[in-house]
């Protein structure tokens, strides 16, 4: 079907725009790829009070696959219309109010079509006719691996690996790429039989080379250990060859015992082992030392990404600031800091001790991208230019088959459209019991149809296989259920590089908020497939523009201006290198369409102090006297007469504002008014329930100590521990005080809401500056003002989004989300005495003040080899 079938309705006239609390209205026209809002042109008045010539209309453009959740309100004649709410991926909230249930039904009904389109064909990549400066480039060949692996030494200056051709085809690893670099010890033989034990074939490959003293960091999927203990020979003698390439050198502190990084949380991999799967036997494994990262699966990611939607999810009707409680709930930036400190601990390990690292998860394609990259940003400051960054994402994510289709959900599913209060016709009785029986039965029918699709993903040897439905094959679904944040996460942590380092990456931040977008916008063709076969299958780069291209036909924007290149080019070793605090992480508000005062109040530890909010809440109710001033004369004193009738009433409520504070000045610890009775009963009751939860705590822990023999030996049959329980251990450990501390302060930058027009804070574009399209599908997105694209909330410079794709069960640790928080992990203790969950700030300093190895450190305060010497891994 046409993707101009699909469309039910073209153009709504009368239509208000809500957006933070500001209200326009205008004409909606839906095309075959996007949502175009435009304002109406009203009169404008000059000083004098006169009328002018309206200038030039302002559009909001909205591809379809960036929305991400769409909900209809039926008519209500309380409000006196119909509202569509839409949520945006690049956390933009919008509603659309209509007079007509029609009108609103059919809006619905069309967005829905046109966004849960039925294959990657017709996704906006392929009807995408770029300008001309970016058909002056074609950027599909910017990465050479063989060229980026040259730089690093192999072939040239390093001989101790080489490059095989034994997946030139994609007939050993699907979703491997073509060239891979193994040691030049081991043979092709010896790789086909190791890719047996590997899950999905996804051998130990190299990645990076370290020029400081060529060690390396190898990545793979997890091993095929199951409950029979399995060991691979080929396998074993594989990963003894990687980290044989080198000797330690004589040098002072270098130990060079190698690390195996298993990022996953312990339990979550014991658990792998009753599906066939697990880690490593470190028995077979005498010359490594493996530590568990303790990074959660993409199911607990999504969660709390959705936790963070949540807290913003009204911003498109309300100014307010997001909920700060929600925000912390969301772990958000306690799943930042965990990869950080995993990528902090793999460059550490390799610069400062001259040992090598193998990484991966349970299918090497998410948690080990992320952490693979990170490290060599840390490491070579050739990913920290604008073409190094390119190769990072091309290497890590690209070639080694991040599943970009899959995570992003391109192909969107209509499980994200959803009818709050249905009518029928023209009455106002809601949707029959009938028809809610009929759509559920249809539900199951589908959901049923795509579990069955799924059932075939995978064949007995592990490779993909099975039928595949659409280009490229990887049997896309609607499904998302395997959707997840992995690559957002990956810009975030980017983010924070950025800020404790502002002088040492080439590109801003801007140029990381518009990867996100292209991530999920489908205007280009990089992030469409799931891996490299699959982008060759479909003929991608003859059908489709490179993402690239746009990043490069616009590198001055890009640029950061504090950069200070010689810092790198003047040092080497040590001073190349970059190491951040973990713990020193802030919310990227600008991603968000936040300020960073309404964001930076919630921090790693808790809800810090409240001054930064007050301060901006006193900033907001500056700003209407100064739209005042803006205002013309006539206006003026019509809101002077208004003030002056609202006066009296203003005044009582300022003297009442003021007896207040005073008399609970003594006891408040905000300057917050009114927050001052229920703070000092906040902490009174947390004091009283934390005495409570730590006698049941106590008790608890003495119970899980003493069955921590048995639940180890069923640990293929882990119970979730309970969440109510989980919390209560958490308010425990997380003190008050912790929650107070003051956020880091950080540089100040230009907010989005500054920056955007006063009517609608949101993408405008001028009519008169589109360029006409060569598309008979849609016109050409229109080319915002230059203080907007700045500002980059563009819509109309930048489009669409990816597909997701089938996806077998296997990779999502096998684990339920809160597996992590089950009883095998909950009742062991260090080889210190020093149980996993109750390490807090103060054991931290007390640990940290130990003389010990920075890795047994870690140990300590993470589920990693304090637990694997408890459970011996041969049992």
């Amino acid at each position: 079907m046409n993707d101009l079938d699909r469309i039910k309705i073209t153009v709504v006239n009368d239509v208000q725009m809500v957006r933070r609390g500001n209200h326009v209205t205008g004409t909606l026209h839906l095309t075959a790829h996007h949502l175009i809002f435009r304002v109406d042109a009203r009169p404008q008045r000059d000083s004098k009070g006169e009328l002018v010539k309206p200038g030039p209309a302002k559009e909001v453009w909205i591809c379809y696959p960036i929305m991400a959740h769409v909900e209809r309100r039926a008519f209500s004649a309380f409000t006196g219309f119909s509202a569509l709410r839409i949520r945006c991926r690049d956390f933009t909230f919008v509603s659309l109010n209509f007079k007509s249930e029609n009108d609103s039904r059919a809006v619905f009904d069309t967005l829905m079509a046109l966004t849960c389109v039925p294959s990657v064909d017709s996704l906006y990549a392929f009807y995408y006719h770029p300008g001309s400066a970016e058909r002056s480039v074609n950027t599909w060949d910017i990465y050479d691996p063989i060229k980026e692996f040259q730089r690093m030494g192999v072939g040239t200056t390093n001989n101790n690996w080489r490059f095989t051709s034994v997946n030139s085809q994609y007939e050993f690893c699907p979703t491997y790429p073509g060239t891979l670099v193994v040691p030049s010890a081991i043979s092709d033989s010896a790789i086909m039989y190791a890719g047996k034990y590997r899950s999905k074939a996804r051998i130990p490959a190299l990645s990076y080379i370290h020029s400081f003293n060529n060690c390396t960091i190898t990545r793979c999927s997890q091993p095929l250990v199951g409950l029979k203990q399995n060991r691979s020979p080929q396998d074993e003698k594989f990963i003894e060859a990687i980290f044989s390439t080198t000797q330690v050198a004589n040098v002072y502190g270098a130990s060079q015992e190698n690390l195996i990084c298993d990022a996953r949380p312990t339990t979550n991999a014991i658990a792998q082992t009753a599906l066939g799967a697990g880690s490593e036997n470190m028995e077979n494994y005498r010359f490594a030392r493996k530590v568990y990262l303790g990074i959660d699966n993409i199911h607990v990611m999504r969660a709390s990404l959705d936790k963070v939607y949540e807290a913003l999810k009204d911003s498109d009707i309300t100014p307010l600031p997001p909920n700060r409680e929600l925000l912390y709930k969301s772990n958000w930036l306690k799943h930042i800091s965990t990869v950080m400190e995993g990528a902090v601990l793999m460059g550490q390990r390799i610069h400062y001790y001259h040992s090598h690292v193998l990484v991966h998860c349970s299918d090497g394609w998410d948690r080990t991208a992320q952490l693979s990259s990170l490290a060599q940003i840390f490491l070579d400051p050739y990913f920290r230019t604008i073409d190094g960054f390119i190769t990072i994402v091309e290497k890590e994510w690209l070639a080694f088959g991040h599943r970009f289709a899959e995570r992003c959900g391109h192909l969107s599913s209509e499980k994200s459209f959803v009818q709050v209060s249905d009518t029928s016709g023209s009455g106002n009785s809601t949707m029959s019991t009938a028809e809610k029986a009929f759509n559920s039965v249809l539900s199951a029918a589908r959901s049923a149809a795509e579990k069955a699709a799924n059932s075939s993903y995978v064949n007995n040897n592990g490779k993909h296989g099975g039928t595949t439905e659409g280009i490229g094959g990887g049997g896309q679904t609607r499904g998302l259920k395997y959707t997840a944040p992995i690559f957002h996460q990956f810009l975030d942590c980017v983010y924070q590089l950025l800020c404790q380092f502002p002088n040492r990456f080439e590109y801003n931040e801007r140029f990381l908020r518009r990867m996100l977008y292209h991530l999920n916008s489908c205007q280009y063709g990089t992030f469409l497939y799931n891996n490299e076969k699959e982008r060759l299958d479909a003929d991608v780069r003859h059908r489709a523009q490179s993402v690239w291209n746009y990043f490069v036909v616009r590198r001055k924007e890009f640029i950061n201006q504090k950069y200070d290149p010689s810092i790198d080019n003047a040092n080497k070793g040590e001073y190349r290198v970059i190491f951040p605090d973990p713990k020193n992480i802030r919310w990227w508000h600008e991603i968000f369409g936040r300020t960073e005062e309404e964001m930076s109040v919630v921090t790693l530890n808790g809800i810090g102090s409240s001054a930064s909010a007050v301060a901006a809440a006193q900033k907001r109710r500056q700003a209407p006297s100064s739209q005042h001033q803006a205002l013309p004369p006539r206006q003026q004193n019509v809101r002077q007469q208004q003030h002056q009738q609202q006066r009296p009433q203003h005044q009582k409520i300022l003297r009442d504002q003021e007896l207040y504070a005073q008399q609970h000045a003594e006891d408040s610890s905000y300057t917050a008014e009114g927050a001052t009775s229920f703070d000092s009963f906040k902490e009174t009751a947390s004091a009283t329930i934390s005495s409570w939860a730590s006698s049941i705590a106590e008790a608890s822990n003495a119970w899980a100590t003493a069955a921590t023999p048995y639940l180890v030996s069923t640990y293929a049959d882990a119970v979730v521990e309970d969440e109510a329980q989980y919390e209560a251990k958490q308010r425990v450990h997380d003190k008050p005080e912790a929650r107070k501390q003051k956020p880091v302060a950080s540089e100040p930058t230009p907010q989005r809401d500054e920056l955007l027009e006063t009517e609608l804070p949101g993408v405008w574009a001028s009519s008169n500056d589109v360029e006409p399209s060569t598309s008979n599908a849609t016109p050409e997105p229109a080319k915002a003002p230059h203080k907007v694209d700045a500002e980059e909330s563009e819509f109309a410079d930048q489009q669409l989004m990816d597909t997701p794709s089938s996806r077998d069960d296997e990779e999502a640790d096998g684990a339920p989300a809160s597996l992590s928080s089950s009883l095998p992990a909950t009742g062991l203790s260090t080889s210190h005495g020093i149980r996993e969950n109750d390490i807090d700030n103060e054991t931290m300093s007390k640990i940290a003040a130990l003389d010990l190895d920075p890795l047994d450190q870690y140990s300590l305060a993470h589920k990693g080899s304090s637990v694997e010497e408890y459970i011996p891994e041969t049992e």
